[in-house]
């Protein structure tokens, strides 16, 4: 089952095995996924785990403590993800990147309530080490896979900055338009959008490439 869409029968059923920072977890994320970041409070989280109001206090300080939390399982997440679609067999630059690219989309569509949760940084405690380890991990996969592209012919050389801000610029913006529904009207499926932006960026990448030779 998805961590982003936890039901309420599930998390009663982790509390009573004794996991309650888990359940909290898990609810936390259930109602992000669904309503958003600002909409978080702690008796609502409290409610879908099906404890008392009272008890996220004994695991968590505050909401900036659960979004934090969420932030890094997040950043794990789809650091796995993308590691995940980079080592399925492909040798060639390019479709590495197009793997990658996938992958941070399909993250997002299937993890909502963390992906949500990982890009509002004003949610965050900015100086907890774990999180900025974590969230600079996904960052460095892109920028290795774009100086692999660079050093095998298949992206302009150079500063590899503005070919990964490109990159992920364009990744990123497709996974907010599809968890909040911003591009109903476009007649394609989740999964042909996504083919369809991660090939162009291969293809743009290379068409460069080839005129600056």
């Amino acid at each position: 089952m998805d961590n982003s869409l936890v039901s309420k029968k599930t998390s009663k059923k982790t509390y009573h095995h004794g996991d309650l920072r888990r359940a909290l977890m898990d609810a936390s994320i259930e109602i992000i996924g669904t309503t958003g970041v600002d909409s978080l409070n702690l008796r609502e989280v409290a409610k879908v785990a099906g404890v008392s109001p009272g008890a996220p206090y004994h695991h968590f300080v505050d909401r900036q403590e659960i979004f934090t939390e969420i932030a890094k399982e997040g950043f794990d997440l789809l650091e796995a993800n993308m590691l995940h679609g980079r080592d399925s067999g492909r040798k060639d630059s390019i479709a590495k990147l197009n793997a990658i690219g996938k992958a941070y989309v399909s993250f997002a569509v299937t993890h909502p309530g963390h992906f949500r949760t990982m890009f509002r940084v004003d949610t965050h405690n900015s100086e907890d080490p774990e999180l900025t380890t974590s969230g600079n991990k996904a960052f460095e996969i892109l920028s290795q896979a774009i100086a692999e592209c660079q050093k095998s012919g298949q992206a302009p050389k150079g500063d590899p900055l503005p070919l990964v801000l490109h990159a992920w610029s364009a990744v990123h913006g497709l996974s907010g338009l599809l968890i909040d529904g911003g591009i109903k009207k476009i007649p394609l499926s989740q999964s042909k959008l996504i083919e369809m932006l991660t090939k162009q960026i291969g293809q743009m990448f290379e068409a460069l490439a080839l005129k600056n030779k």
